[in-house]
């Protein structure tokens, strides 16, 4: 599905929310209500839209720890990491990489001894050849 200029225009309305109904979409971009509508059936079912989620906010980010971990693997047990990380509960994401690096995952934990539990099980997971760890700090914006 080729995106037109309108679609694109949709989708950057609902990235900052997409709470907002129809007629409130409508109302934003200049388009009639039932031309949003079928905008975002066929985003949806091609698969552009995937779905929905919760974006959490500053309160509740201030209160929690979050952590970018940067992994070297071996290789061939690679897959078996990417298992191991996925039943982590503190691992919220997890990307493969160009570069020195072969994957970055993004922990979000509720304490600095949980986020040193966290690294030190990652850490001995067989196969993981080194980590380095950087805490955010602040976060200055995020358009997801």
């Amino acid at each position: 599905m080729e995106l037109t200029r309108n679609d694109r225009r949709l989708i950057g309305v609902l990235q900052r929310n997409a709470r907002q109904t129809i007629s409130e979409l409508a109302r934003q971009l200049d388009l009639s209500r039932t031309t949003v509508q079928k905008r975002l059936a066929l985003l949806e079912s091609s698969g552009i839209i995937a779905g929905y989620q919760l974006k959490l906010g500053d309160v509740y980010e201030s209160s929690t720890f979050q952590a970018y971990v940067n992994l070297v693997v071996d290789p061939h047990l690679g897959s078996q990491i990417v298992l191991a990380l996925e039943r982590m509960p503190a691992v919220e994401a997890l990307y493969t990489v160009s570069g020195k690096i072969d994957l970055v995952a993004i922990i979000r934990v509720n304490s600095p001894s949980e986020l040193d539990i966290t690294l030190d099980r990652i850490g001995e997971l067989d196969g993981v050849r080194d980590t380095e760890s950087a805490i955010v700090l602040s976060t200055r914006f995020d358009r997801r």
